[in-house]
């Protein structure tokens, strides 16, 4: 399934999502290459460019939520989706499976070869969570994207906003932040302009 669509995180904010696609795939630990195969390619086929750091953040964190759910649930079939709001800048990765015991934070010792996955979860996504759904359950986290060039359509959809990109873009060396004017009650020293 591919379209617009809406989707809400859960944490509650409201994203308007450009590009949506949805999945099926076996049990099985064959899943998993190609999980992260079939993301990748839909969020590359989308247009954003991915920095080696990004594509590496994607692979890793669809390869945790699908091998978990490959791993505990005894249903022969899980459900991936990706959203990816170009605009904003995130790629939403949801797997549904069967089960209804929700992933928990494992601590694993230092010989050990699995227990890391929800930490690397954590550790390259900017949110994530999971839920109980009707049918088991929905993993889920949510990726930023890399700052993106300006691209022709911006250029012919307005040109303030056109403006704008392409000035969020431009390096300015030199330049210094920009520094609030001294408040009365503030701590920092006012400074000579």
């Amino acid at each position: 399934m591919a379209g617009a669509a809406l989707q809400a995180s859960a944490e509650g904010f409201l994203t308007v999502v450009v590009h949506s696609h949805v999945f099926f795939l076996t049990r099985d630990p064959v899943s998993v290459p190609i999980a992260r195969r079939r993301v990748r390619t839909c969020v590359v086929g989308w247009g954003p460019l991915l920095d080696a750091d990004t594509r590496l953040a994607l692979d890793t964190v669809t390869t945790e939520l699908v091998t978990n759910a490959v791993r505990h649930t005894q249903r022969p079939m899980l459900t991936v989706a990706v959203y990816v709001s170009v605009r904003l800048r995130r790629v939403l990765v949801e797997v549904y499976d069967g089960s209804i015991a929700l992933p928990r934070r494992r601590r694993a010792g230092a010989d050990a070869e699995s227990g890391r996955g929800l930490e690397l979860v954590e550790c390259l996504a900017l949110a994530h969570g999971a839920e109980l759904t009707e049918r088991g359950k929905r993993v889920w986290a949510e990726l930023a994207l890399p700052e993106q060039p300006v691209t022709r359509r911006q250029l012919l959809a307005g040109p303030r906003r056109a403006v704008r990109a392409a000035l969020r873009v431009i390096p300015r060396p030199g330049r210094s932040p920009i520094r609030p004017p001294f408040a009365p009650g503030s701590t920092r020293p006012r400074t000579a302009a």
